[in-house]
């Protein structure tokens, strides 16, 4: 397991590596604890608190926090590539960039300055999720605004292929922010775990702890209000995400109504040019009947 080390002041360690038992031996954790740690998989998010470790699993972002520094694991699928997500905006890459900031500059983000190490990098790992979450979300929803302006002024013309290009395309964007919302989703029923576990809450003061200070189970406020924060944060996301493919399904819905309207209109026509050729080929069907060179009586009355 590669892993890159960060101290309270932000400083970053050359990357080094260890093995899962190595970890658990040497930070006091169960090898069960890091089962999932260096699987390719993003799998799904938790936070575990244990006496002197907090382990934070958010997709493809591996932490290891202590009261005085911060373990990122790394996940390795090419050996000649140590930090195969450096080149992409991940979770991973933007908390990396997040903490050093924040660390260096000597405050947490968004909370006291006093605020103990643990928590703010909990806070830069939850503000990181979150700010992917909220990226993605804007810059799908602008590109929902477009297609479905698009689809609309289709809709009015007579291009169905058209119509029908655009519906793919809101399917795909639809895609998209489902899988949006499941990642808000799990992200805010991890932080509804935390914030249900009192002794959670109360022993992430790993400094406080160190320093012979444990706090009481109900002696959390801190960590009770930054969590809340991060709840309502991922929930938004959640909530909106879900009004957004509401719209998408109303309007593919509105459109399919108006292309069911339109075939209607033309199955109709049809239908009157198809009596109108009826009764024109009845009417000479007579006059044909009647012009033919047969006997029918009609001579002798006249």
């Amino acid at each position: 397991m590669k892993y890159t080390l960060y101290d309270n002041s932000g400083t970053e360690a050359p990357v080094n590596q260890l093995t899962k038992l190595e970890v658990a031996e040497r930070y006091g954790l169960s090898t069960r604890d890091l089962r999932v740690f260096d699987l390719p998989t993003s799998g799904f998010p938790y936070i575990l608190v244990r006496e002197s470790t907090i382990l934070i699993h958010l997709f493809d972002l591996r932490l290891l926090v202590r009261d005085d520094q911060t373990l990122v694991f790394y996940i390795i699928e090419n050996p000649d590539r140590p930090r195969p997500y450096e080149d992409s905006q991940t979770v991973s890459h933007i908390f990396t960039h997040n903490l050093k900031e924040k660390l260096r500059a000597g405050h947490g983000l968004g909370f006291s300055v006093k605020q103990p190490y643990e928590l703010r990098v909990v806070e830069a790992a939850l503000a990181s999720v979150t700010s992917v979450f909220e990226a993605e979300y804007l810059l799908t929803k602008h590109q929902v605004s477009n297609v479905l302006e698009m689809a609309d002024l289709d809709a009015l013309g007579k291009e169905e292929n058209l119509i029908h290009k655009k519906l793919r395309m809101t399917l795909e964007l639809t895609r998209k922010l489902s899988s949006i919302e499941k990642r808000a989703r799990q992200v805010r029923n991890v932080v509804q775990e935390v914030l249900n576990e009192d002794e959670d809450m109360a022993n992430m003061y790993l400094t406080d702890k160190r320093a012979g200070r444990p706090h009481e189970v109900q002696d959390h406020q801190d960590v009770e209000y930054l969590f809340e924060a991060y709840f309502k944060a991922s929930d938004a996301i959640v909530q909106e995400a879900v009004g957004l493919i509401g719209n998408i399904r109303r309007t593919e819905e509105t459109i399919h109504s108006t292309l069911t309207v339109r075939r209607n209109q033309i199955m109709v026509l049809e239908a009157k040019i198809e009596i109108i050729m009826l009764a024109l080929g009845g009417a000479t069907l007579v006059a044909g009947w009647y012009g033919m060179n047969v006997i029918n009586y009609f001579e002798d009355s006249a």
